[in-house]
Formats: C-alpha cells, sequence, structure tokens
C-alpha cells in the first residue's frame, strides 16, 4: 500500500470506524466510469500513454489522464475531468482520496484547479482547508508526497509551475453532517454523487509546455458507527472531557473519574501522524497546540477502564 493508505488507515483505526470500508482504484489501464471528461468543447484531457519528453511514462501501468497524449497544451484553454463518486450518502461519513501527478505549466498565467460540487455539478466550492463547527464537518489536506526525493512539503491549492517528478496529493473530507443538516446550508442539500473536477486553464500567451497528467487515484469511503457522532459509546466516555472545542493555544483534557490514577494520552492529526504522547497524572493536563495548523484533530485516552477518542478544532 502507498504511504497516504497507510496513514487513511491508521486515522481510521484511532477514530472507531467499525463498519464497512470502500475504497476503488483509478490507474486508467481499462475503461472506468468514474472519470467523465467534458466532451462538450475542444477539451485536451486524454487517456492514454504519454508519448511527451517530461510526460514520458504514466505512475502506474502504460496509461494515464494528461492535457494531450503528444501535444503541448494550446493557449487560451480552459479543460475538465470530473471524477464522480456515486455511493449512496446515507451509508458514509467521510470520503478520503489521493492521486500522483506531473505538471509542466507557465508560472504566470496557466494553473489547475481541484474543486467540489455537493449538488450534481449546480454550484461549485474550491477544495480547500475548511471548518465547520455548526456541522462538525472538515475538509483537510495532507502533505504532498515527493517520489524523486522522499520528502514532503505543503499541498497548494493551485497547481502552477513544474513539479520535480511525481507528487502524491490526498485530502479526507467528513461530509455527513452537513449534509444532513435540514435547510441550514444552502449548497450541501439533497446530495447526489460527490463530483470533483479537475480543470486545467491556460492564458493568452504562447509557450511550449506539457500541462497536467494524473494518475492512480485512490478514493476511500468510510462508514462510521453511530453517524454523524463516529465515537461508539463505552464506559469512559462520560468521564473524559476535552475543551475548549474549538481551541486556539492550549487544550486542556481532564478525567472526572478519581479511579483513573494515570491516563496514557496520544494526539494526533486527520491523516493519522501521531504528534504528542504523554501521560495524564491527577486528572488534568493541559496541551500547547498553538504551533499546529488548524484543522482537525483526534485525542486518544487510554485508562484502566478503556480506551476514548474525543475529537477537536484547532482554530
Amino acid at each position: 500500500m502507498k504511504k497516504f493508505i497507510l496513514l487513511l488507515l491508521a486515522f481510521i483505526s484511532l477514530m472507531g470506524f467499525v463498519n464497512a470500508q470502500y475504497s476503488d482504484t483509478v490507474t486508467f489501464e481499462k475503461p472506468t466510469n468514474e472519470i467523465v471528461i467534458d466532451t462538450s468543447s475542444n477539451n485536451i484531457w486524454q487517456i492514454g500513454k504519454p508519448q511527451k519528453t517530461f510526460f514520458d511514462s504514466a505512475y502506474a501501468g502504460k496509461k494515464a489522464i494528461l492535457t494531450d497524449t503528444i501535444l503541448d497544451y494550446p493557449r487560451n484553454d480552459t479543460s475538465t475531468f470530473i471524477y464522480i463518486i456515486r455511493s449512496p450518502y446515507s451509508e458514509y461519513c467521510q470520503t478520503c482520496m489521493s492521486f500522483w501527478h506531473k505538471y509542466d505549466m507557465d508560472t504566470l498565467g496557466d494553473k489547475g484547479i481541484i474543486d467540489v460540487s455537493y449538488d450534481g455539478g449546480n454550484s461549485w466550492l474550491l477544495l480547500n482547508d475548511t471548518i465547520v463547527p455548526s456541522f462538525e464537518s472538515f475538509f483537510q489536506w495532507g502533505d504532498d508526497y515527493h517520489a524523486s526525493n522522499g520528502i514532503s512539503t505543503t499541498h497548494k491549492l493551485i497547481t502552477s509551475g513544474r513539479s520535480d517528478g511525481w507528487i502524491q496529493s490526498a485530502f479526507c473530507w467528513n461530509w455527513l453532517i452537513a449534509t444532513l443538516q435540514e435547510k441550514k446550508d444552502t449548497i450541501i442539500l439533497d446530495p447526489d454523487s460527490l463530483m470533483i473536477r479537475f480543470t486545467f486553464i491556460s492564458d493568452s500567451i504562447p509557450k511550449s509546455k506539457e500541462g497536467w497528467m494524473l494518475d492512480e487515484f485512490i478514493a476511500t469511503e468510510i462508514s462510521i458507527d453511530d453517524c454523524p457522532g463516529g465515537i461508539k459509546e463505552n464506559s469512559v466516555k462520560e468521564n473524559i472531557s476535552v475543551y475548549p472545542n474549538p481551541a486556539t493555544s492550549t487544550l486542556t483534557v481532564e478525567t472526572n473519574d478519581i479511579l483513573f490514577n494515570t491516563c496514557n494520552l496520544q494526539l494526533f492529526d486527520i491523516m493519522g501522524n501521531l504528534l504528542l504522547e504523554k501521560s495524564l497524572i491527577n486528572n488534568k493536563t493541559n496541551i500547547d497546540i498553538s504551533a499546529f495548523p488548524s484543522g482537525m484533530y483526534a485525542v486518544e485516552v487510554k485508562t484502566e477502564k478503556g480506551v476514548e477518542v474525543k475529537k477537536f478544532v484547532k482554530e
């Protein structure tokens, strides 16, 4: 399994996801109905064998999706394709996706954009890090993994310039709570399929560059017990408090039961990375989270009575 899937499975485990998990991989070696290319205009997205200088091979197998398999991209172009996840919304609480891509674009006016539609394509939102505490929903990009040197960097919402080879990007999105807020959200109402749109845009200045190439999409949908809460009831739950939520600089973890003499505490980010581990002594501890980026996190507390996971938002 690739790096992202390992991190994802770790996060699934710590958050108490216990029901079925659906995963789908698209490598373009055979026809797929997950990918829809707009054929209503001069769309330059093609599925096939890369035959360019920088785009000389696919990441997995022989085929990828790219802005023309042979030619450099033209000026004044806007081309799109859509990845459609057709699973029923009533069964899943979180969607995660990873993909590999290479890009070779002019940095002044050419770019790649990824946005999402909850309503069958009637409206679109840029996929950016979003926290909606009133819905307890969140979206978060993971770091980009560079295959050329094994390092990770912060994901950039707009793709432009030239990559250093293949890069893996990944995001997770907890959306069920937002979709169930009847008449409280103007965009996420009566969702059909989750549609993720990839758009390539070039300006009016001619140049000789190859564009954008993507391969090996892995989409994972997770069913969570007792949605939308995501945490199963147990004997520890009512005795562990994590506050404030949302938090900005300091998080307090407190146990209300005097029998919890010593607790082991671990802090994870949304990708399942262990950020901190310490013992909770005398029923209370404060954690400095001021250096952490905004997003959703999880605190796992282990006591002699069991294990409890609490989610919180860092603003």
